[in-house]
């Protein structure tokens, strides 16, 4: 008997999409054998079909994100098109409960919907790669610290931030730095969000509606960004580091730059490493530090997330056919 096929649809094919897209590929035996269904890649939307080199030999492609996460046929929506209209997208795929993975942190933190839905734990929302890419934090605050009282969270958890602020200690300036981490496939689509703090706000919003089942819009984040502090950053040691508490039932959360001690553990971030802390009330304070920024890093976290989706979508199928 056949193995059942999960369809999925992607939404952007850039520097994370193309990389999810190749490694869902090449990883599509040992996927299957994970998951005892195969995962097909059915269509993918994109901006400019005709412009794109597409790793995507046997997808439908096309232009239209919103007819992707309508169409009943697709079971689970891989959005990494960091589009600000991606909430509705996702939104419109989870309504008809299909399940979504997302690297798009301004689509989850700046939607009321998403981030209610977050904070339920909703099975059908997965969004590791939206905060610290590779870095497994979501998980642990959704799964293994479920039971636990966290205390705060403290992070460097924006990577290009990260590589910019390392260039400059070296002497590079400020516009080749920004260069550098382009060319590499570090920045947002606006790496204007990356210095001002913005993207790090998002960020932290999503971890402290996951920490606390609490929806935490972005807008409830305090933000300042590096562009204060440049004059001083080849003295060494800046970082933009975000971090939140919770008192009582207020949750308090801020993205700033500072100047870290040596034996500060959010010291080792450098390049586009990303270190993030929890404090939490029988675990103590744990720290995970890894690749917070580029194709195969949020690639891998995307994957990672297809999985549980995918079991989601399992259940659906078979419950139809039961029925």
């Amino acid at each position: 008997m056949a193995p059942p096929i999960v369809r999925l649809g992607l939404i952007g094919c850039g520097t994370v999409g193309a990389a999810f897209a190749r490694q869902l590929i090449a990883s599509e035996h040992h996927l299957a054998q994970r998951l005892g269904a195969r995962l097909h890649l059915a269509q993918v939307a994109v901006r400019h079909p005709r412009r794109a080199d597409l790793p995507v030999p046997s997808s439908t492609v096309h232009s239209d994100a919103a007819a992707l996460a309508s169409d009943p046929d697709i079971d689970v929506v891989v959005e990494a098109s960091g589009d600000p209209a991606a909430s509705e997208w996702l939104r419109t795929a989870m309504e008809r409960d299909a399940a979504v993975v997302t690297a798009n942190k301004q689509a989850v933190a700046r939607s009321p919907w998403l981030l209610r839905r977050l904070a339920r734990s909703d099975r059908r929302l997965w969004c590791e790669g939206a905060v610290a890419a590779a870095i497994p934090v979501i998980r642990a605050l959704r799964e293994s610290l479920s039971g636990e009282v966290i205390h705060g969270i403290r992070g460097v958890i924006n990577g290009t931030s990260t590589y910019v602020l390392s260039r400059l200690e070296q002497g590079v300036e400020l516009a080749a730095a920004l260069e550098e981490a382009r060319a590499r496939g570090y920045t947002e689509l606006d790496a204007g969000a990356d210095l001002d703090g913005t993207d790090a706000a998002a960020k932290l919003a999503i971890l402290c509606t996951v920490a606390w089942r609490t929806p935490t819009h972005f807008s409830l984040v305090g933000v300042a960004g590096v562009h204060p502090v440049l004059p001083l950053v080849r003295q060494g040691g800046w970082r933009l580091v975000a971090s939140a508490t919770r008192e009582g039932e207020r949750i308090v959360a801020a993205v700033r730059a500072e100047r870290l001690a040596d034996g500060d553990p959010l010291a080792a971030a450098s390049g586009v490493v990303n270190v993030v802390q929890v404090r939490a009330a029988l675990a103590g304070t744990l720290t995970w530090s890894g690749a917070g920024a580029g194709g195969n890093a949020t690639a891998s976290a995307l994957l990672g997330d297809v999985l549980p989706a995918a079991r989601h979508a399992l259940r659906r199928l078979r419950a139809r056919v039961a029925a």
